[in-house]
């Protein structure tokens, strides 16, 4: 075998066995293995440039999982290495053209978290109009990867009623998928239906904010049996946006349970690997802080905003050295798929 074969192929093990184990919930573990793949990556793309595109898509999905773990100061230099690459690439076949719409879409959302709004909104949309142009092509494989772009627009907008209509969109592509066998279009669906609470809330939609939140959490819960590390992270999210529903009709001890729930699931995870978590707690925390005064347990809310007062001043830290420039070039969603070209066989799509 040609060493360039040889570098692909274990380059394309590593990056599958790394997209795995993030779907697994081992984070640390899938992140390591991915810089991995990246540096078998690298050595593949200088014995054989034509295959360089294998780094774009594994920095894509490394800068993706960094974005998601709460690293987005690390995920956007890598993924605007990727999409760099993939710029070069993006018009020799619909595969190409593909892999750039998921590396907008991923540096779109991380652009959103660190909060480059119109910069975001803008990547995000030439990331949905690639899509939908793959779409309208007949391509209809690339509705998923849509669905998800269209959510990640619609968190970047705002609460803003063009918002509505991203989620809308999204949710109304992921009704038509197989949820038996995609377990994908499942997640995905019960992340757009929490996401668009936020809107529906702010425009005063807020039995529908509780009938997408109550769809979200049982999602969750039922693909939770079969992967609780993996799914429990997207849960805690839900179970907060279930409770700020609750809390808009003052269905105040349920808004309670919920984000009791919510706080118990972070810490739990957070315990041992606390990347990633903070923003989360936040959410929930401010929300017990305005829940248990109204519950008449004013000592709980004490404690909780005296916690919630640390974390933000952690956070706004962070924030602070998000936006310092980069010392090094980096070393080196949801994620885009990875497989070998000629036929050889296809690791996992996004």
């Amino acid at each position: 075998m040609h060493v360039s074969d040889m570098l692909e192929a274990e380059g394309v093990a590593l990056v599958n066995h790394g997209l795995a184990l993030w779907r697994q919930g081992s984070r640390e573990e899938a992140v390591t293995t991915m810089r991995q793949g990246i540096a078998v990556c690298r050595r593949l793309a200088v014995a054989e440039p034509a295959k360089i595109n294998h780094l774009a898509l594994a920095l894509s999905n490394l800068g993706a999982m960094l974005d998601e773990w709460g690293r987005t100061a690390e995920a956007i230099p890598v993924l605007e290495h990727s999409i760099k690459i993939m710029r070069i690439y993006s018009d020799k076949s619909h595969e190409f053209t593909a892999d750039l719409a998921g590396a907008l879409k991923n540096l779109g959302s991380a652009l959103n978290q660190c909060g480059s709004q119109p910069e975001a909104i803008s990547t995000l949309t030439e990331s949905v109009e690639t899509y939908q142009s793959l779409v309208e092509q007949g391509r209809l494989q690339y509705e998923l990867p849509l669905a998800l772009a269209l959510n990640s627009l619609g968190n970047a907008r705002g609460l803003v009623a063009a918002a509505m209509d991203d989620f809308d969109a999204g949710i109304a592509l992921l009704r038509h998928q197989d949820f038996e066998d995609s377990v994908e279009a499942a997640m995905l669906l019960a992340s757009t239906l929490a996401s668009q609470c936020g809107v529906l809330m702010h425009l005063t939609a807020y039995e529908r904010a509780l009938v997408n939140s109550e769809e979200a959490v049982a999602i969750f819960r039922r693909l939770g049996e079969a992967n609780p590390a993996g799914v429990e992270p997207y849960l805690a999210t839900a179970l907060v946006t279930r409770a700020e529903a609750l809390t808009a009709v003052d269905r105040l001890d349920e808004a309670h349970t919920a984000a009791t729930e919510a706080i118990g699931i972070v810490r739990r995870c957070s315990a041992a690997k606390p990347d990633g978590w903070r923003n989360r707690l936040i959410r929930a925390l401010r929300l017990l802080v305005d829940l248990l005064p109204a519950l008449n347990r004013h000592a709980e809310a004490a404690v909780a905003a005296k916690e919630l007062a640390r974390l933000v001043e952690e956070d706004r830290h962070d924030v602070k050295a998000l936006h310092r420039p980069s010392p090094e070039k980096p070393k080196v969603s949801f994620f885009s798929r990875f497989r070998r070209r000629r036929g050889e066989a296809s690791g996992p799509r996004r």
